[in-house]
């Protein structure tokens, strides 16, 4: 199985979502992407310590934006927030797409306490994910 994050920029909400949850299911492949994302961009400063915190290491993470080849290999497309689901459903919409919990707040230009409390919802929606 391959589960695919997506989010706007790639650099904050789906790299942290697919660093805990490579965590937690190491045997089910996973990566991340945006819908407005500019490649080759590093995660953002503060989610890589924020998912420190963690234990788990981003640092190495290189932002891609979402195209069909992408998306057509994931068996799961999981959307970080309300409207990149609807972006989604409608750019796939032979593909299975979920809502990552109802929804992640972006920390985007927060500080890292920001950072942290979203790397926590991120970390409580994807048990919830766990269960479908």
């Amino acid at each position: 199985m391959n589960v695919l994050f997506v989010c706007t920029g790639n650099t904050c909400r789906s790299p942290m979502a697919a660093g805990l949850f490579g965590v937690l299911h190491p045997e089910i492949s996973c990566a991340s992407a945006g819908i407005l994302a500019t490649d080759g961009l590093s995660a953002s400063a503060h989610a890589v310590a924020a998912l420190q915190t963690f234990g788990v290491d981003i640092s190495d993470h290189r932002s891609r934006f979402l195209t069909p080849d992408i998306a057509q290999t994931a068996d799961l497309i999981v959307a970080i927030g309300a409207y990149h689901q609807q972006v989604l459903q409608g750019a796939y919409p032979h593909k299975r797409v979920v809502l990552l919990g109802n929804g992640i707040d972006d920390p985007y230009g927060h500080n890292l306490e920001a950072y942290k409390e979203c790397a926590f919802q991120i970390q409580d929606a994807l048990a919830l994910l766990g269960e479908m």
